[in-house]
Parts: structure tokens; sequence; C-alpha cells
């Protein structure tokens, strides 16, 4: 990116001279010569001097807003560079949701490599708010995770509708209170005989532990949260051997080494969905490989 626009962008973003000079590795008497010898080329004041600290002047406001909008297109600028060489070489970068790897590594990727013979593939095992992060930077050419909304800049190929549930322990003794209900997948649980067993969250703020507690909220319950863990597979691990409960989507199950020690149980007033999707930009390169994908995701399900 061009000098003159790093240096005062940095120098705004600090608000003086020391603290900008360190970020950009060089001494502050040089970076204060930089922007007086700039403000003279341009015959403009970019900065009023308030003691040590930089305040921008209305030119000054007027030089870091397109200077952001340069930066950002130098950032766009590389990201896409780094897409292309990413094609040129053969390589696809696949996002795959943390939970959903071990199935995607088993029965996905032979069949991908096997139907595109000459792709390397790069993955990144993450969640899925980060997988949507680095569609959206591109820095990933295509996605496989559970998503409750969706950005307009990126396609979602829906592979299937994923019902959130109670995961419990087969052996349980809280399935005895479990029934049918019509419209629910699974058998279907009252809140209340949940909220006292040992309840495992994801951490605070992540959105299935927005949808936990929003649920049980809902029912004027306090669920009794005994764990908390970053990764919904480590919290299957607790529902399969420490009699723990955990709200998450029935295909994270499906998807873990839990499967035959742990069962969806419904709950709720009426079922809650979430997409099953491979996801891609709209303006993705690598459109016949993310085509490839899908069909082999598609064709995994219906073979379950």
């Amino acid at each position: 990116m061009d000098r003159n626009v790093e240096y005062i962008l940095e120098v705004a973003r600090c608000g003086g001279i020391t603290r900008a000079a360190e970020n950009l590795f060089i001494t502050p008497s040089a970076l204060s010569k930089y922007v007086l010898a700039l403000e003279e080329q341009l015959q403009v004041k970019l900065f009023h001097r308030v003691g040590k600290t930089f305040v921008p002047t209305e030119a000054g406001e007027c030089y870091i807003k397109k200077g952001l909008e340069i930066e950002r297109l130098y950032h766009e600028l590389d990201e896409q560079m780094a897409n292309m060489s990413c094609i040129s070489r053969g390589v696809l970068r696949l996002g795959v949701q943390a939970n959903l790897a071990e199935r995607v590594l088993r029965f996905v990727l032979p069949k991908l490599q096997k139907q595109l013979p000459g792709i390397r593939i790069s993955m990144h095992e993450t969640s899925a708010d980060e997988v949507i992060s680095m569609l959206k930077k591109q820095t990933l050419d295509v996605g496989i995770a559970i998503v409750e909304q969706r950005e307009h800049s990126l396609n979602y190929r829906k592979i299937d509708s994923c019902e959130m549930v109670m995961a419990v322990g087969v052996d349980h003794p809280i399935r005895e209170h479990a029934q049918k209900k019509e419209g629910f997948r699974y058998p279907w649980i009252d809140l209340k005989w949940c909220s006292t067993e040992p309840n495992v969250m994801m951490m605070p703020g992540s959105s299935y532990r927005m949808f936990a507690d929003n649920l049980y909220a809902s029912y004027g319950l306090t669920p009794n949260v005994v764990y908390q863990f970053e990764a919904t597979r480590t919290g299957l691990v607790c529902v399969a051997y420490n009699g723990a409960v955990m709200i998450t989507a029935d295909h994270m199950i499906f998807n873990s080494y839990q499967e035959e020690r742990v069962v969806p149980l419904s709950i709720g007033e009426a079922p809650a969905y979430r997409d099953l999707c491979v996801i891609s930009s709209k303006w993705t390169q690598m459109a016949d490989e993310t085509e490839c994908l899908y069909g082999i995701m598609e064709n995994l399900l219906s073979t379950r």
C-alpha cells in the first residue's frame, strides 16, 4: 500500500507519533518529518498538534476517509490474488465446522479427490462463524457448516435441515419422561426435566448458547449449568460419559464419535431448525468444485 496512506492512517489510529512509529517500525522523529513533508507537499495541515496528541483537521478527515477506502481496496486485491494463486496451483481451500470434520475426512474427501484427481485440498477445521467469516474475506473457496442466518454475499446450497434438540446419554433416566409428539422428529421432552440435570453449554456469546439461554428463559427456567465448552464435540463427550444434557443440533450428534452413546430428544413448543449447507462466495472461481462437493454431501446424506 502507498506509504503516505499507511503512515497517515497509523498516526490517526494511534492519535500521535510515538506509538504509530513503533507500529510502523520507524523512529518517531522520522515519522514526524514524514508527516510534515506530506503536509508541505499537499499545502494543507492534516493534523492539529494538541500537546503530543494528533487530531485530524478537516483536510485530515478527508484524507483519512479516502485512505481507508484505498486500504480496503488493497486488502481486497491481496485476497483476490491469493485466491487466484490457489486456483492456479490446483488448491481447494475448504472450511469445515469442527464437529462435521470427522465425517468429511472419512467419507467426503476421498470421493472428492477421486472425482477431481488434479485438486489438492487445504482443509480448515473451525467454528461455523469462522467458516462464514473466512468465506467473506475470500480466504476460503467453500465451506460446510450448520447455519442459522444467511449472508447476502454468499451462496448457500442446503443439504438438510437440522433440528435443535436436547442431547442425552442412551442410558440417561430422563428418557423415561420423553413422549411422542406430533410435528417433532424425536421423542419430546419437557424442559422442566432437563433444567435440573447437569447442563452442558457453549461459551457465552455463541449462537448455540444464545439459543439455549433464550429457550430456557421462555419457559421461566434456569438451567443447572455445570459445564461450559468451546467445542460441541467436547460437550457431547461430557453428555455421553458424565450424565449431562446439552442443547445442540441433531446433526452434531450424528457426525460425532458419540453417535452410539448419545440420542436426541425434541424440545420446545415447535421444532427449531438450522440448515446444513455447502457455502461459497457468489463470485467464486471454483464453481465446478463446489458443485461436486455438494453432490457428494447430498449423496452421503441420502445413504445414511
